[in-house]
């Protein structure tokens, strides 16, 4: 049987230290199922979803705090299921710029929350040089198929209208 575990390593972003990761994972006899890196500031932040046999994932687990501490890096871990995502119909990308301010984000999950919008990947960062003290968020986003055509895309304009949005755009799929 088959088991997984999610891990967030976090650290001074440096060169190799994702492949430091990645070869522990290895010699530990573990898969790297899924992954997302990120940078912020001077900090990297590596997200894992493992695969392996469950002493191949015990492994990991047993030896996963004295190789962060050698490394010098915080990591979380959990066992968890991989279980198949429920079907949607219609998903979205949504991406808007606005000027900057102090709850904008939960505004935004907030809005996607209240009508049943699950949120897929998200980013978000504050933006510089020319564009200096403005905030662009991108979204991907599965849709309830009760929607009728053109009601997405009404309802998030009137959220990008509530917040002021200097550009915005909607992207429609059906799957």
């Amino acid at each position: 049987m088959t088991h997984h575990l999610v891990v967030t390593a976090i650290g001074e972003n440096r060169p190799g230290i994702v492949n430091e990761v990645a070869r522990h994972v290895t010699d530990c006899g573990c898969n790297i199922v899924d992954s997302r890196l990120g940078i912020f500031g001077n900090e990297f932040t590596f997200i894992l979803l493992l695969s392996g046999s469950w002493n191949q994932i015990t492994r990991l687990e047993t030896t996963l705090p004295l190789f962060s501490q050698s490394q010098e890096l915080i990591t979380m871990m959990k066992r968890t299921q991989v279980l198949s995502q429920p079907s949607y119909a219609l998903s979205a990308d949504v991406e808007m710029v606005l000027a900057d301010r102090p709850g904008i984000v939960n505004r935004c999950t907030q809005f996607f929350s209240d009508r049943g919008w699950d949120i897929q990947a998200m980013q978000s960062q504050t933006l510089s040089g020319d564009e200096s003290g403005k905030f662009q968020a991108h979204f991907q986003l599965n849709l309830p198929e009760q929607l009728a055509d053109g009601e997405a895309e009404d309802t998030f304009g009137q959220l990008c209208h509530e917040l002021e949005c200097e550009r915005h755009s909607f992207r429609l799929k059906r799957k």
